[in-house]
């Protein structure tokens, strides 16, 4: 559990999916912050997140 694990209760672990947000260039959904209860779930909905995300990197030009 996040709280056991690293001592994160429900405020911080919006502050920390806020800042992975910003860092990481995705959006976590409210329902998807809502089912993460480990560092796993963390960051399994994470991976998921960047896999869905579309790239940043400039497209070449042919």
């Amino acid at each position: 559990m996040l709280v056991r694990d690293l001592g994160v209760d429900g405020l911080a672990l919006l502050e920390l999916v806020e800042t992975l947000q910003g860092r990481l260039s995705i959006i976590v959904p409210d329902e998807v912050t809502a089912r993460i209860r480990t560092v796993a779930d963390l960051q399994d909905a994470v991976a998921r997140l960047m896999a869905a995300a579309p790239s940043s990197a400039p497209t070449p030009r042919i």
